[in-house]
């Protein structure tokens, strides 16, 4: 990648968003692994460390080994950027080299980018493992062929199910090629906190204030009529 999340150009939340949304949109594991190292190290590795759980030692190796990181890793690490993982259609453009698979067998909620989409998001949005894990194993079992399914992605069909199974992580590059298999990308968004209320008595206390503040009104006084 021509740009390296070093250094202020990469400081904010918005600008890391940026950097790993171009890294994903490569599809190369390896690229968006090395993308996340690279905001690891930006961010701060030990800041990292504490706010994702994970022992500094791994976070250095993790995303620069030939195998990749967990998805756990990876989920915990965007956590703690501030962010979360969504599955989401790519440009139209990129479609074009999907045209030509085969389409996945099966229910239309399991099989079409936009029904698969819709099963992950919420699961993704949790950031937690188990739903994630729980989400891919129902995809999966959904399609109406699994062995042929794993033989499309080139992943045996034993590995596939037991990637999914219990308190296992799969490896993110099998998450990787699974959605890419149903014409879907993982992209990052930035975790927006809430916005106060915009209503200014919306508080007790506000309100409270609001109505000493308020001036006193004096009574009308009308003038006096005098009958002609």
């Amino acid at each position: 990648m021509a740009k390296t999340a070093h250094g202020s150009q990469y400081a904010t939340t918005a600008q890391l968003e940026k950097f790993l949304n171009q890294a994903f949109q490569t599809t190369d594991s390896r690229q968006v692994c090395l993308a996340l190292g690279e905001a690891v190290r930006a961010q701060s590795v030990t800041a990292i460390a504490i706010a994702s759980g994970i022992e500094r030692a791994h976070l250095y190796g993790a995303f620069a080994s030939e195998r990749g990181p967990r998805l756990s890793t990876v989920t915990k690490v965007i956590a703690a950027l501030r962010m979360r993982l969504v599955a989401e259609q790519p440009p139209i453009s990129e479609l074009k080299r999907c045209r030509s698979q085969r389409p996945v067998h099966g229910h239309l909620r399991y099989s079409t980018p936009a029904g698969v989409a819709g099963l992950l998001n919420p699961a993704l949005e949790t950031s937690d493992l188990r739903a994630i894990c729980s989400t891919f194993g129902e995809i999966i079992r959904a399609q109406e062929n699994v062995a042929e399914f794993a033989r499309r992605i080139q992943i045996g069909r034993t590995r596939l199910y037991r990637s999914f199974m219990g308190d296992r992580s799969p490896e993110f590059t099998t998450v990787l090629t699974i959605l890419g298999a149903f014409g879907l990308q993982l992209r990052v968004k930035r975790i927006c906190k809430p916005k106060a209320s915009l209503d200014r008595y919306s508080s007790p206390n506000v309100a409270a204030s609001a109505e000493i503040a308020l001036p006193q009104q004096r009574p009308v006084e009308f003038p006096i009529m005098v009958e002609a």
